[in-house]
């Protein structure tokens, strides 16, 4: 065999390996990876809460001084100062940044626009309207399901062979107020007219059966509000009943308002929106003096002492100096976008409601109806 020697080997060869090696050692060096973009971080939402569209609040530019903007916020909506994390007021005053959302102030308080759908107030209704309610538009929202509902929903309590279902018992009290309203000329609709979810989810559809009834529930109700049947104000029925599994000694009576927005929901950007939503519009001027007249025909008829929640409680304060009325923030008040009454008399689960509840039902119902009836034409007869 003839043997190879670098004089034998043609000059290429030696140029060509190395620059083979070289590719080589490129081709297997791993690749830079893409960059994309940093997409902007996800809004904190409350449950099942959705982004807010903040053009929405456009409308209410140059329509409030800065003094009653602060005034609601600082003793109806919040009950301390977290808000200054997220509403930030300029030095001069004329104006608040809540993120990317500017919100100009006017020097004297305008007409507010109304939310989005138009409302009418007491000032609104005809003066010479034959009935007090004439123009008037209602909806009833009983509050929760009931029917084969209220186990899960926590709202069913058993006393020997008695069983009281909070749900049926406020649909129960709806049929009955809705011609007494109508026969004072307002036009009344139900939010719920059966034992039955509005929402078209299950309890099975969430890890947390509480979504379906607390959430998903209020959330299809606040759509059929605001999207459909549009009302002037919503009344919420409810009893009132407490978590205990036995018999309370007492009864009580109160009403909640929207507001003392603790500093985890403000946190929440839906939730931030939908509290200037409320403030901005102005339900609560409608609504504390609605609730006051609602009190007293209450008071009158049925005489329960008031509520009072705890002095430390950081989700509720008593307001406008009346024992019967608090500010909450629940969904249904939050969402309803229109005064909205939250009702909660009574206590279900206590003996004297027991005893009442036993004998004739249908008085409890009647009574209820007929106060709310009445504290509403009071409202409304005043000029």
């Amino acid at each position: 065999m003839k043997h190879l020697s670098s004089k034998n080997i043609p000059r290429w060869v030696f140029v060509l390996i190395p620059l083979a090696i070289i590719t080589v050692l490129v081709c297997k060096r791993p690749s830079k990876p893409e960059t994309t973009p940093a997409s902007p971080p996800a809004p904190d939402l409350a449950e099942l809460g959705l982004p807010p569209d903040w053009s929405q609040l456009e409308r209410f530019q140059d329509i409030l001084s800065l003094e009653t903007f602060l005034a609601r916020l600082e003793t109806i909506y919040t009950k301390d100062d977290s808000w200054k994390k997220w509403i930030v007021i300029d030095e001069e005053k004329n104006f608040a940044s809540i993120g990317t959302f500017v919100l100009r102030f006017s020097d004297s308080d305008q007409p507010a626009p109304g939310a989005i759908f138009d409302w009418k107030t007491r000032e609104d209704l005809a003066p010479s309207r034959a009935l007090p309610l004439e123009g008037l538009h209602i909806a009833l929202d009983p509050g929760h399901i009931g029917g084969d509902y209220a186990t899960i929903e926590n709202r069913e309590f058993k006393w020997g062979d008695v069983v009281i279902r909070e749900g049926s018992m406020t649909l129960r009290t709806a049929g009955l107020l809705q011609p007494m309203l109508e026969e004072l000329g307002a036009s009344v609709s139900l939010v719920r007219s059966k034992l039955e979810p509005v929402t078209q989810k299950t309890a099975t559809d969430f890890p947390d059966p509480r979504n379906f009834y607390r959430t998903s529930e209020i959330r299809a109700r606040a759509k059929l509000v605001n999207e459909t049947i549009k009302p002037d104000l919503v009344v919420c029925l409810h009893f009132n009943g407490t978590a205990s599994k036995i018999s309370e000694l007492f009864q009580h009576f109160h009403i909640i308002l929207n507001g003392t927005y603790t500093e985890g929901e403000l946190a929440h950007e839906d939730e931030r929106f939908q509290m200037l939503q409320r403030l901005l519009s102005g339900t609560i001027e409608e609504e504390i003096p609605l609730a006051r007249e609602i009190a007293a025909s209450f008071n009158q008829s049925v005489n329960l002492p008031p509520y009072r929640y705890p002095e430390e409680s950081r989700t509720s304060q008593n307001i406008a100096n009346h024992p019967n009325l608090w500010a909450r923030n629940l969904l249904a008040n939050r969402l309803y976008q229109c005064p909205v009454i939250f009702m909660e008399p009574y206590v279900m689960n206590s003996l004297p409601f027991i005893t009442r509840f036993k004998k004739d039902p249908e008085k409890i119902y009647r009574e209820y109806a007929r106060a709310v009836a009445h504290g509403i034409a009071q409202y409304y007869s005043r000029s």
